[in-house]
């Protein structure tokens, strides 16, 4: 796996640090007390683990004062930034899967509620605290964008562009693509996530939209926030097609 950030190769490193701190920083946001723990992957184990056992309700009523003042601020910034918008984009070069199916992987865990996707939603980046799939083409997140100081509650409608300012590249033959709403229907931004087929496995090319009056320094952490979460959920899925290959052999 490659990732790329404004043409630049983003390490293991590199990706490794950004998560680490982010898994401390969630730690404090739900009052976990033993935040010693240096091993990164240990680190996002055990969160993990403490979000998985939260019932959605627990989860919200956790950051229900937290998601109350970001929703005011999020929407005084979209009111403020009018149609204007800042992205948020990321690069990811895969072996050994197909677009298509990258593109199924996504939109099963995006839309499809079980608990095993449950617990590859919270696996995937530690800023994740609620993605709950809701009716047909609908997704509630709640998360940190960046390095925002406070979590945010949004709704996905897939398959709706309308205003959407990411192009669609028709080189890519599969998108996810929606738009971002607040719980009052202001829209906040969207995404347009992009995949295409290449002669070892794939390209996927996300963008995630933000109103104009994000600070940028929010917009640069949430394109780290990009690799971490698609990483994870792509590796997934390219693990589960080659254990279904196995248990055919």
């Amino acid at each position: 796996m490659k990732i790329y950030i404004d043409g630049k190769d983003i390490t293991n490193e590199q990706l490794t640090e950004w998560k680490r701190k982010r898994v401390k920083k969630v730690f404090k946001v739900l009052n976990y007390k033993s935040a010693e723990i240096n091993n990164p992957d240990k680190m996002s184990e055990k969160l993990a683990e403490i979000k998985i056992g939260y019932s959605y309700q627990e989860m919200y009523n956790e950051l229900e004062s937290k998601l109350k003042l970001s929703e005011i601020i999020m929407r005084m910034g979209a009111a403020l930034s009018g149609n204007r918008r800042k992205f948020s984009q990321t690069e990811i070069y895969l072996d050994g899967i197909t677009a298509e199916e990258a593109s199924k992987g996504i939109d099963n865990l995006m839309l499809n509620q079980s608990l095993e996707n449950n617990r590859v939603n919270l696996s995937a980046c530690p800023d994740h605290y609620a993605l709950r799939p809701l009716g047909k083409n609908e997704l509630e997140v709640i998360e940190t964008t960046g390095n925002s100081p406070l979590p945010v509650q949004f709704f996905i409608v897939f398959d709706d562009e309308r205003g959407l300012q990411t192009p669609r590249d028709y080189s890519y033959e599969f998108q996810s693509v929606g738009v971002a709403r607040l719980k009052d229907h202001t829209v906040i931004g969207g995404v347009r996530h992009q995949f295409k087929d290449t002669k070892t496995g794939i390209k996927v090319k996300l963008s995630v939209e933000f109103p104009v009056l994000a600070p940028t320094s929010i917009i640069k952490s949430h394109q780290m926030h990009l690799a971490c979460e698609f990483s994870y959920w792509l590796q997934w899925i390219k693990n589960q097609k080659n254990n279904d290959i196995s248990s055919l052999n």
